[in-house]
């Protein structure tokens, strides 16, 4: 019955179609008709009716419900599909490349706002990169001398010629503008003042319990802020030649008219660099060390490291290690990280106020798009973006910015201290200050000194008559004071250390503790250094053995004077080596003679 049907159907069909079959309809009915026969002369049709009634037609309608909404999703999708493999297969176009230069010390901020720049701009073209800012860095002086030198050779083999230059500080634009003045040499200068700033900051230890917030450590001068680190007993370290340290040392120099007194004697700067050098040599800090090495060394000290010279930047960089990461306990807690420090603000500090400049270089042509690529640079980090990420890298924007963390307490530092404290904006002291007082700096640190150290033990406060020995010894110091040449002062004891002090208040020192003569002497051959002279003022021997004499033995290039009274003794083994040895002498002294042997044993010093 089924293969009749079958033979009907496909004959009738074949019949249809007895002329050449026309279009696909056509073609079609002519082949299932051809088909239809085939299979029932075959005697195949029990075998196809069996396969399929196997057929699992409930997976055949899945697939099929499948492949029909797949086919509705990439219609739809069509658009974005194409992008997506336009952006796979398509290379965006070359970016416009753009070079600036900063100092090793600001290389890291500026380089992550370069990537936050280019992030925003890609942002806006569809993900594809068409600026790179390339950061580099070079040392502000020899970057100043680039400059003007129109960026030889020399200089290209150390960092690609600039479009943009950031330096620390407006100062090195000025200098390099004025030369070019001079000279008509050097590339154009399109100049911003400043872009942001981060202060030059007194970086107290958390462990000294001093409070930045208290008004004693609150709008004080430099000067001011130095004295009572002194009468603390807590040292204080600046960093290696930089513009911190440049700016620290002007500030200190001059605070409370410092500089006119600079200019009739430089007992003063004489004093505070024995003290800094003192300072170092107490915590064993790296000689000439850079920021990065003498922070690493004031890690390892934690509770007794000294202050220190620092921008705020540094500042927070270092209590961000301290404090293992933004989610680590703050230096501002209860129980906070001992090893933090805390930012003071003296109000006669000096900032890094960040210019930006422009540079045009005679005989470089550059094209529109980099042009318009350092344009938009410098207009992204003015945009409220822009400054906000500063902050984000430690850095002060201009007024107006809401100040967030890193630039919060939990780091060290007051978001209103430079503000709050600071009497008048100073940013860059003035060139010709700069220059006066730092040639003073150099004058103190490479001429010939004398150090007076002072023996301030317990048995100085022996009383001859009305007076104690203590007492004697300083009027004896006074009265030759000022007929030698420029002297600098240290008194000791076990209880005080090694300490600087001045005339004013050496006086001021109550004897105690007993007698480390030999930390004396190796302090003060170290802080006169080499063509210096050391005057021992004793009343005893050595009873501290901290230093032997083979460290003092290998000593050289300073003469040692000794003054002895008291117990003390001119035929002590170790004071008649080193006296010998290095050209000085001892005088026995009487204890009622002390002016007129010290004046004898200064002769010709």
């Amino acid at each position: 019955m089924i293969n009749a049907a079958l033979i009907a159907i496909g004959t009738v069909t074949v019949a249809v179609v007895t002329d050449p079959p026309d279009g696909v309809l056509g073609w079609t009915a002519f082949t299932l008709g051809a088909l239809l026969l085939a299979v029932v002369g075959a005697g195949m049709v029990e075998l196809v009716l069996r396969w399929l009634r196997r057929l699992p037609y409930r997976r055949i309608g899945a697939v099929v419900v499948v492949g029909a909404v797949a086919s509705g999703v990439m219609w739809v999708a069509k658009p974005w599909i194409a992008q997506a493999i336009e952006d796979v297969f398509v290379p965006c176009a070359q970016s416009t490349q753009v070079k600036a230069l900063t100092t090793p010390e600001l290389l890291a901020p500026y380089r992550t706002l370069a990537n936050q720049f280019e992030d925003a701009v890609a942002e806006r073209n569809g993900d594809c990169r068409p600026v790179e800012v390339h950061v580099s860095a070079m040392p502000a002086a020899r970057a100043a001398e680039g400059i003007s030198a129109e960026w030889t050779d020399e200089y290209l083999r150390e960092a690609p010629r600039p479009d943009i230059w950031l330096p620390e500080t407006k100062m090195h634009v000025d200098e390099v503008y004025t030369r070019g003045q001079i000279t008509r040499f050097g590339p154009g200068m399109k100049i911003t003042d400043s872009i942001g700033s981060t202060p030059v900051v007194l970086a107290v230890p958390a462990a000294s319990g001093i409070d930045p917030k208290q008004p004693e450590w609150k709008g004080q001068t430099w000067a001011a802020l130095i004295r009572q680190l002194q009468e603390a007993g807590i040292g204080l370290v600046r960093p290696a030649r930089s513009t911190v340290s440049e700016f620290a040392t002007v500030a200190i120099y001059a605070s409370e008219g410092g500089t006119v007194h600079l200019r009739s004697s430089p007992e003063r700067a004489r004093s505070i660099e024995s003290w800094l050098d003192s300072s170092m040599r107490a915590g064993q800090y790296p000689p000439g060390g850079s920021v990065a090495a003498l922070l690493r060394r004031q890690h390892e000290l934690g509770p007794s490291a000294a202050a220190m010279v620092l921008s705020e930047l540094d500042l927070i960089r270092y209590n961000e290690e301290v404090r293992r990461g933004a989610r680590g306990r703050g230096c501002d807690a209860r129980n906070g990280p001992e090893k933090c420090m805390f930012a003071v603000y003296p109000v006669d500090t000096h900032t890094l106020d960040l210019p930006l400049v422009m540079l045009q270089w005679a005989g470089v042509r550059r094209s529109a798009a980099q042009e318009k690529a350092a344009e938009d640079f410098k207009s992204w980090l003015d945009s409220p973006d822009g400054r906000t990420a500063m902050v984000l890298q430690r850095l002060r924007p201009p007024p107006g910015t809401p100040l967030q963390a890193p630039l919060s307490e939990e780091n060290g530092v007051l978001q209103g201290g430079p503000v709050a404290n600071a009497k008048d904006k100073l940013t860059s002291p003035p060139a010709g200050v700069r220059a006066e007082l730092l040639t003073i700096q150099q004058a103190v640190r490479t001429t010939g000194r004398v150090l007076i150290s002072l023996d301030a033990s317990g048995s100085m406060r022996e009383r001859v008559g009305a007076e104690t020995r203590y007492e004697l010894a300083v009027k004896a110091i006074t009265e030759v004071a000022g007929k030698h040449a420029p002297m600098s002062y240290n008194v000791f004891s076990s209880t005080m250390g090694v300490r600087q002090v001045d005339l004013a208040s050496i006086g001021q020192v109550q004897p105690a503790g007993n007698t480390p003569q030999h930390r004396a002497i190796l302090d003060g051959m170290h802080t006169v250094g080499q063509g210096g002279v050391l005057v021992l003022v004793t009343d005893g021997n050595n009873n501290v053995n901290d230093v032997s004499p083979d460290q003092l033995a290998a000593q050289t290039g300073v003469r040692v004077l000794v003054l002895a009274f008291g117990e003390a003794n001119c035929g002590t083994q170790v004071l008649m080596d080193l006296t010998s040895r290095t050209g000085g002498g001892c005088r026995q002294a009487g204890v009622d003679t002390l002016s007129a042997d010290l004046a004898s044993l200064l002769q010709g010093v």
